[in-house]
């Protein structure tokens, strides 16, 4: 995968990509600065070409990441048993923040944002820690941040390709795909 991304744009930047292109409008409009926060694939995908390595934190988190950067949308991957209740997209309030997995205090205001009955726990570019994957998850959550202009056959590989990752490290498992679209 990683030689995938390099070998793609080794000549044209990334910028170039359509569904990159769609990720960046669909943060515009939601009034984010796709340069000041970038798309967790975008990211990713930049680390990978620059070098700079790649960061390993478990099976789950590390495929999730590849296949992110793979087909260039955001992901959020969460514990989803320690989610409270049902998960609802919104838009952060003012004054709202919550502790992310990298930085501690993630400023929530105007952006999109995921939440259940305890409070926020990520958005397209930076996730909670309170519900972040660890050595003891049994049950994940893994959400597509996908602009309406990516064709529903294009998700629906992307999320094939992550069960197909998922499947030798996680043995039989219960999947449940759920596709919102506008």
């Amino acid at each position: 995968m990683v030689d995938y991304i390099k070998k793609t744009f080794a000549k044209d930047p990334l910028s170039s990509n359509e569904i990159i292109g769609h990720v960046r409008r669909l943060y515009r409009r939601i009034g984010w600065e796709p340069t000041r926060y970038r798309p967790s694939s975008e990211a990713l995908a930049r680390r990978i070409l620059q070098n700079k390595g790649w960061y390993r934190i478990n099976n789950a988190v590390d495929l999730s990441n590849l296949v992110s950067a793979r087909f260039h949308l955001p992901m959020g991957l969460y514990d989803l048993d320690k989610i409270n209740g049902p998960v609802q997209v919104d838009v952060g309030r003012p004054d709202e923040s919550y502790e992310g997995i990298s930085k501690s205090e993630i400023h929530a205001e105007g952006k999109l944002i995921l939440r259940d009955q305890t409070g926020i726990f990520g958005n397209p570019t930076a996730d909670s820690k309170r519900t972040s994957v660890d050595a003891g998850t049994r049950n994940i959550l893994a959400v597509f941040f996908t602009p309406p202009e990516v064709s529903v056959p294009y998700l629906e590989k992307t999320l094939n390709t992550l069960i197909q990752y998922y499947e030798p490290i996680c043995g039989r498992t219960e999947k449940r795909i759920l596709i919102f679209k506008d």
